[in-house]
C-alpha cells in the first residue's frame, strides 16, 4: 500500500514538473474562459441594437422635422393666396353691392349713360388703381378695340358666364402685350333679374405689389401663375431668383381665381435644429457610458462571486469526501448549491467495498507459497474497508520468523 501511494506521487510530480528542455514563458500562461469573454457578445449585441434604436429614433425625428417644415411651408403658401384672394374679394365685393344698388339697376334698364358715368367716376374714386370701368348690357357681344385696354372677347366671355347665374372668376387677358390686365366682373341684378354686368379691370402690376407684403419674413420666392391654353402664364413673382432653379415646394390655388400660387421655401434648414441634435448626443452618449460601466461592474462583482463559489465548492466536496459530511453550505450562487447538494446525495449512496473471507484461498496459499493468511471463520465481522479504519484501530502481530498477521477493527469514529 505504501508504495502504491509512492508510486502515484511519482507519478504526479513527473507530469507536473515541467521538462528540462522545455523552456517556460512566464508571460504565456494558460488561461481558459472568462466571465468577461463570456458576456462580450451581449455587450455587443446590446451596443447593437442600441446603436439600431438610436439611429431609428434619429430617423423619426428626422421625419417628424420634415414633415413640420412642410406643414409649415405650405400653411405659409396658404396665407400668402390667402392674403391675395382677399384683396381680390374686397373689390368684388365692392363691385357686387354696386351692382346690387337700386340706381345703378334703374340705370341699366332704362339705358341711362349719364348716370352709369357718374357711378364710374365714384368707383374711380373708390380704387384708384383701376385701369377701366365698363358697364356691359345684358346680351351685348360688341367689342371695343379703341378703349386702353380693349374690351375683347375674353373680357365678354365672362359677362356670358355671369348671365348663365355662375360666378365668373378673376383672370388676366392679354398677358404678354402691353395692354395686359386683370379682369374683375360681377353682375347687375335687380328686382326683375340681371340686367348687365359691371366690369372693372387692374393692371397686372398691381398683383407684385400685393404679393410682395405677403412674402414670409423667412424669404423664399413665389410665382403667381395662370393657366392658358396648357401653358403657365407668371402674372408676377416677388422673392429670392435664385431659387427658381431648384424644385417647387407648393403649389396653392387662389380662390376664385384661375390663378395659382407657386412657393420656392428658402434653403435647405435641416428637420432637426441645432439644440434637438446636441440633446440627442447627449441622451445616446450617456447611454452608451452607461451600458459600458454597468458590463464593466457586472462582469467584476460576477467573476469575484463565481471565484469564491468554486473555492468553496471545492473546499467542501474535498471535506465531504474525507467523511466530514455537513449541509449548511457557504455559497452564494444557486448553481453552486445545485452542485454540492447532488455530491452530498452522491456520496450518501455509495457503500463501502467489503472483503469476503475465504478460508480455502489462504490454505492454499500458505501450502503452494508458504504465505501466511490470517484469515477468521466464515460468518465473523471483517473491516469494510482500510480506508475506512481508523488509526489506531490496526493492529500488526509477529507471528514468527518471516510472517507477520495484519488485523483490524472498524472504528467507531468512521
Amino acid at each position: 500500500m505504501k508504495s502504491l501511494f509512492d508510486r502515484l506521487r511519482k507519478d504526479t510530480a513527473e507530469e507536473t514538473s515541467p521538462s528540462p528542455g522545455a523552456a517556460q514563458d512566464p508571460k504565456k500562461t494558460a488561461r481558459g474562459l472568462n466571465i468577461r469573454v463570456l458576456v462580450m457578445p451581449l455587450l455587443l449585441t446590446s451596443l447593437a441594437v442600441l446603436i439600431v434604436v438610436g439611429a431609428l429614433i434619429y430617423l423619426q425625428f428626422t421625419l417628424v422635422g420634415q414633415e413640420h417644415r412642410e406643414a409649415l411651408t405650405l400653411a405659409q403658401a396658404g396665407r400668402m393666396a390667402d392674403s391675395l384672394a382677399g384683396r381680390l374679394q374686397g373689390y368684388t365685393d365692392v363691385i357686387a353691392a354696386t351692382g346690387r344698388a337700386p340706381t345703378v339697376v334703374a340705370a341699366m334698364e332704362a339705358g341711362d349713360q349719364a348716370a352709369l358715368d357718374d357711378q364710374v367716376r365714384r368707383l374711380h374714386a373708390l380704387f384708384p388703381s383701376v385701369l377701366r370701368i365698363r358697364f356691359i348690357a345684358l346680351g351685348d357681344d360688341r367689342l371695343d378695340e379703341s378703349a386702353t385696354p380693349p374690351l375683347s372677347y375674353a373680357c365678354l366671355e365672362l359677362a356670358r358666364i355671369a348671365e348663365a347665374g355662375q360666378v365668373p372668376p378673376v383672370e388676366a387677358h392679354l398677358y404678354g402685350t402691353k395692354v395686359q390686365h386683370v379682369d374683375l366682373l360681377r353682375p347687375v341684378v335687380g328686382p326683375q333679374g340681371m340686367a348687365g354686368s359691371l366690369l372693372v379691370t387692374l393692371d397686372v402690376a398691381v398683383l407684385r405689389d400685393w404679393l410682395r407684403p405677403a412674402l414670409p419674413a423667412t424669404g423664399g420666392y413665389v410665382e403667381l401663375r395662370q393657366v392658358a391654353a396648357g401653358k403657365h402664364l407668371m402674372l408676377a413673382a416677388v422673392g429670392d431668383t435664385n431659387l427658381q432653379g431648384t424644385p417647387a415646394t407648393h403649389s396653392v390655388p387662389v380662390a376664385g381665381t384661375a390663378w395659382s400660387l407657386v412657393y420656392w421655401a428658402p434653403g435647405s434648414a435641416p428637420a432637426v435644429g441645432t439644440a434637438q441634435q446636441v440633446a440627442f448626443l447627449t441622451v445616446f452618449g450617456v447611454a452608451l457610458i452607461v451600458l459600458i460601466v454597468a458590463f464593466v461592474v457586472f462582469t467584476t462583482l460576477t467573476g469575484r462571486v463565481v471565484r469564491g463559489d468554486l473555492v468553496a465548492v471545492a473546499k467542501q466536496a474535498v471535506e465531504m469526501w474525507s467523511g466530514r459530511r455537513q449541509h449548511n453550505f457557504d455559497v452564494r450562487l444557486a448553481e453552486s448549491l445545485d452542485v454540492l447538494t447532488a455530491l452530498e446525495q452522491r456520496l450518501g449512496t455509495m457503500q463501502p467495498k467489503t472483503v469476503q473471507p475465504n478460508a480455502a484461498m489462504a490454505a492454499a496459499m500458505k501450502d503452494e507459497m508458504g504465505i501466511v493468511v490470517d484469515e477468521p471463520p466464515e460468518g465473523d465481522d471483517m473491516p469494510s474497508s482500510l480506508l475506512f479504519m481508523a488509526q489506531d484501530s490496526m493492529q500488526v502481530e509477529d507471528l514468527g520468523k518471516g510472517a507477520s498477521r495484519l488485523s483490524g477493527t472498524k472504528s467507531d469514529k468512521s
